[in-house]
């Protein structure tokens, strides 16, 4: 069973969850700072540790914003999202 990482991001604060089907195994949530990235590595790890899973287990990375596309927050969602997948992928290699 695969799980999904959804990336909730607000003017005000951001949210990571951890998805199987429909159900929350975990959520980790912190306001909007200049820690985008800082807090969404150590939400990653947490999560993973917490349901004891190695980052292969997570199938997607889904980001849902509420803030424009140009913010340094989504841009660096992004960047997070496409070098999990990266380092995901050349990990079942």
């Amino acid at each position: 069973m695969s799980y999904i990482f959804h990336l909730k991001i607000e003017k005000e604060k951001s949210g990571l969850s951890l998805l199987k089907e429909d159900l929350v195994m975990g959520k980790v949530e912190w306001q909007e700072g200049r820690d985008m990235g800082r807090r969404l590595f150590q939400g990653i790890a947490t999560l993973l540790k917490k349901n004891n899973l190695k980052p292969e287990a997570v199938s997607d990375f889904v980001i849902d914003s509420e803030i424009p596309e140009n913010y340094t927050s989504i841009r660096i969602a992004e960047t997070v999202k496409k070098v999990y997948a990266f380092a995901v992928q050349r990990k079942e290699v």
